[in-house]
């Protein structure tokens, strides 16, 4: 018996749609059938009954060479797409395959929802720890897909605590979290070492920070609550960094 601990997911299908009426126009595909499948267009302009053919444009590692084109039958038309029917057993066969391969991935094992924590320094060489549900952690934000990373650090800092100059010197470290039990929480933490203009710094309305804290001295790293240690050892390395500077032991 298959484990479904993990939820599945049913991700989307790029295809190419092409018709005399229609020309070849790209769109996505979902709700795979044994019947057919539905393509989202805007106000296809066709009639039920018509023949077009459709072409995967992204196999997801499918062994199928060329790219599986399929011809199919319009059997529905709606303001927003066409539901088509497979013609014949080939071409269903094949979009069962991919089908298959599309709803294995499982959340928590095969993809993780990407984390960006920010170590943010200031110029007074101080980092920007934040409280959260009675822990210090670093200040972070969810990444959205289609987003740059680094662009997605400068507007998360910039909106949540007024800093600015902020840039994205390098990735520190990157951590993948998971608790078997709760799959669907699974996250991949990129830490990003980054610097900033705190003179304007403080925590807007809508933050969901209790408190933040711009942080110079080991002492309070060491004996701090924080959210986890990997956390505390990233605060802790790079503040010794920010000490020797300080004193001139590297440039």
């Amino acid at each position: 018996m298959q484990d479904r601990r993990h939820p599945r997911i049913q991700l989307p299908l790029l295809v190419e749609v092409k018709h005399p009426t229609l020309g070849g126009r790209r769109c996505v595909a979902r709700d795979i059938s044994e019947g057919g499948v539905f393509v989202h267009l805007q106000e296809p302009e066709i009639k039920v009954g018509a023949k077009l053919k459709l072409t995967l444009l992204n196999p997801i590692s499918v062994e199928v060479t060329p790219t599986p084109t399929v011809e199919m039958e319009v059997k529905r038309v709606e303001a927003d797409g066409l539901g088509l029917a497979f013609i014949n057993a080939s071409g269903r066969h094949l979009w069962q395959s991919v089908e298959q391969l599309r709803s294995e991935l499982a959340i928590g094992l095969d993809y993780f929802q990407v984390h960006l924590s920010f170590l943010v320094v200031n110029e007074a060489k101080a980092i920007l720890l934040v409280q959260q549900h009675g822990r210090w952690t670093l200040p972070g934000a969810y990444l959205t897909v289609g987003k740059d990373w680094r662009e997605a650090a400068k507007v998360a800092l910039e909106s949540t605590f007024n800093l600015t100059d902020v840039a994205v010197e390098s990735v520190l470290t990157v951590n993948n979290e998971g608790d078997p039990d709760l799959p669907e929480a699974a996250m991949l933490d990129v830490y990003l070492d980054v610097t900033a203009n705190s003179s304007g710094c403080k925590l807007s309305e809508t933050a969901r920070y209790r408190d933040i804290r711009w942080v110079d001295r080991r002492r309070f790293v060491e004996e701090a609550t924080f959210a986890n240690e990997l956390i505390r050892e990233l605060a802790n390395t790079r503040l010794v960094q920010l000490i020797k500077q300080n004193a001139g032991m590297v440039e």
